[in-house]
């Protein structure tokens, strides 16, 4: 029977189960479990007041496992009172409470991740959340004075992700309730069966929070009244101010051969999806947008993707046949917008479908843009198909197109709803793209760590014959320096200058536009940081020692350092390559920042360039990196510039 199709009784069934667990541990355990109690609070009574801490650790430890044991914390709580006084009795057992909630919560949390599907359909588990905001923290409050109620009452608020601040907070006073009435009976009163008042106690204080945070919004809005009064009176209109943070959270997984049906990790995330969408849909959306190179690399995927949401369609399912589109930067022209735009409302996709992207960086931006702006964003699942989308392209927040010959000129920030990795798609790779996609490792290990960058030196033969193990420590290892640096960096939406993920790549994109992209990104990505590491080193900021270890790793991996189109010059004799620096410079927002490194694992940002020490680093690279086969051709065009 499907679990996603079960009736109500699915949430009645798994509280009453909790209840019956909570109440068998009672009538199995109780009596053991209350005659060990009983006797150690007799050794500890004869060893008071020189077992004072010892007392105290004991009922604190004893409250924190009442949620999964049959304690019984009346007797616990009165002796704390007898023992330590009834402030510091008190204090002993509201630390235990509270922290039996916060045990208490997480076994709801783990129940639910483990049991709950098995029982709770997502139309039952969004019931009962909405259930929960409705009756508020109130039913906690009331449940902790109650036996079986008060453990149940907080399994279940975590098994339903009740907002765990709010949890924490409306339990705290309860529980400080509950210790309070407790160091009253134990000190002044002569109750028997202190039940009610201690039910009362939980009560009482945070009823009296409550009251208390309702008079002070009652004041701040009689406050707010007459400053807007007072403003209407002198005419004045006071600045209104908007103030508001979101945050970004998506994951970045690894698999093999995504489409296989006992694979799962597509179905995994995109339920996710539908679980925190808050709606009661049977079934996800989806699109699927594939680049061609992919189809020629891979014929079968079509088939296996169809087949594979065929299988789990109570789940997820295709809106549309899968849509295939040319790759590479074709597909990031103006013009091809149109289409995918088209696309996706002839098959009316919204902001609670999902579209899927399975492509390289070129198909990803383009979709991530087009993603980003139809109804104002809709949900992205990127599944990148190349070593340079894997490891860069498509694990960062930023999307784009190529306009008025300019690379990335239109584009936004805006993250993915998750990145799945399927490494299988690599192995059908030309081996020309397996290499450029390394360029963005040795890029990103160079100003981050050294350690990276060693590691890529000691496995080059193994990278080199893209040995299945170690490329997927390079791929996963790379994509996780670029997601530290967007999102510790402190300039995940680049609103500032520094760019340290464009290390060699204001060169990089003037290369790939000056040869109409017949170099690949990675390849151009290589030569820039080459031409920035000579510069860097006449700048006399890097040493010869680590210019030769960048220099070196890049060759040994199999990359040019040295392109015809470096001789390319303008009608005053200057390299139009260097028009990539002013280029870049508007990209940035008017100030230059480079990025050039001061040692490899550490880099340094510089705002001016010299055109002629630029210059002596161009000739160095070509003098040292020019294919053999060439050095016999006419010397460069360049005239002195700077």
């Amino acid at each position: 029977m499907d679990t996603f199709h079960r009736t109500g009784a699915g949430l009645l069934f798994y509280v009453v189960g909790v209840m019956a667990l909570m109440i068998l541990s009672f009538l199995l355990f109780e009596q053991d479990v209350q005659s060990f109690v009983t006797s150690t609070i007799t050794f500890l009574s004869e060893k008071a007041p020189a077992g004072f801490w010892l007392i105290s650790l004991f009922i604190i430890v004893l409250l924190t496992f009442d949620i999964v044991l049959p304690i019984p914390s009346s007797l616990v709580a009165m002796f704390a009172v007898a023992s330590l006084g009834p402030l510091w009795g008190a204090l002993n057992i509201s630390i235990g409470l509270i922290l039996s909630c916060c045990i208490g919560y997480w076994l709801g949390i783990r129940s639910d991740r483990l049991l709950g599907a098995r029982w709770l359909s997502h139309r039952e588990r969004q019931k009962a959340r909405r259930l929960a905001g409705q009756l508020g923290g109130s039913t906690l409050v009331v449940m902790r004075g109650v036996p079986v109620l008060a453990e149940t009452s907080v399994i279940a608020a975590g098994m339903i992700q009740y907002p765990f601040g709010k949890f924490l907070l409306m339990t705290s006073l309860a529980n400080i309730g509950l210790a309070t009435a407790y160091a009253y009976v134990g000190t002044y009163a002569s109750v028997q069966d202190p039940f009610l008042l201690v039910v009362a106690g939980s009560i009482v204080v945070p009823a009296l929070g409550w009251m208390l945070k309702w008079t002070w919004q009652q004041l701040a809005d009689s406050a707010s009244v007459s400053d807007a009064e007072s403003d209407a009176a002198s005419g004045e209109i006071q600045t209104i101010k908007a103030a508001f943070s979101v945050q970004h959270q998506y994951p970045v997984c690894f698999t093999r051969h995504v489409f296989a049906r006992n694979n799962s990790d597509l179905l995994t995330i995109l339920l996710r999806s539908r679980m925190n969408s808050g709606e009661d849909v049977l079934s996800l959306g989806c699109v699927l947008i594939v680049d061609q190179g992919v189809i020629d690399g891979n014929p079968e995927v079509l088939d296996e993707a169809t087949q594979y949401f065929s299988q789990h369609q109570q789940y997820i399912h295709l809106m549309a046949e899968p849509f295939v589109v040319q790759g590479g930067e074709a597909i990031k022209q103006p013009e091809q917008l149109d289409i995918l735009y088209r696309y996706l409302q002839r098959h009316q996709v919204d902001r609670h479908n999902m579209v899927i992207a399975m492509g390289g960086g070129a198909l990803l931006d383009a979709v991530g843009y087009v993603c980003a702006t139809f109804h104002r964003g809709i949900k992205l699942l990127r599944m990148p198909s190349t070593v340079l989308a894997q490891n860069d392209a498509g694990v960062g927040v930023k999307n784009g197109i190529n306009a008025y010959g300019s690379k990335n000129l239109i584009g936004t920030f805006c993250p993915p709803f998750a990145v799945l990795n399927d490494l299988a798609l690599l192995n059908t790779l030309p081996q020309r793209d397996k290499r450029a996609g390394l360029a963005e490792a040795v890029k990103v290990a160079a100003i981050r760590s050294a350690g990276f960058f060693q590691w890529l030196e000691q496995h080059v033969p193994a990278l080199n014959a893209f040995d299945s193990r170690v490329t997927q420590h390079a791929i996963a290892r790379c994509a996780e320096l670029h997601i530290q640096q967007i999102t510790q960096g402190g300039d995940p939406f680049e609103t500032g200058n520094i760019r340290p993920l464009d290390y060699g790549h204001w060169a990089a994109h003037k290369l790939e536009s000056l040869t109409q992209y017949d170099v690949r990104h990675g390849e151009a990505v290589a030569i820039g940081m080459a031409l920035d590491a000579y510069y860097a080193s006449e700048a006399g900021m890097l040493s010869r020692y680590d210019l030769r270890r960048l220099t070196g790793l890049l060759e040994k991996l199999g990359f040019t350092l040295w392109h015809p189109a470096l001789d390319l010059c303008d009608q005053n004799g200057q390299p139009l390559i260097f028009e990539g620096l002013e280029e870049f410079r508007q990209h940035l927002g008017g100030q230059l920042c480079i990025t050039l490194l001061t040692a490899i694992g550490t880099d340094d940002e510089v705002h001016d360039i010299d055109t002629g020490r630029l210059l002596f680093a161009l000739r160095s690279l070509k003098q040292f990196h020019q294919p053999a086969e060439k050095q016999d051709e006419d010397q460069p065009r360049w005239q002195e510039v700077g």
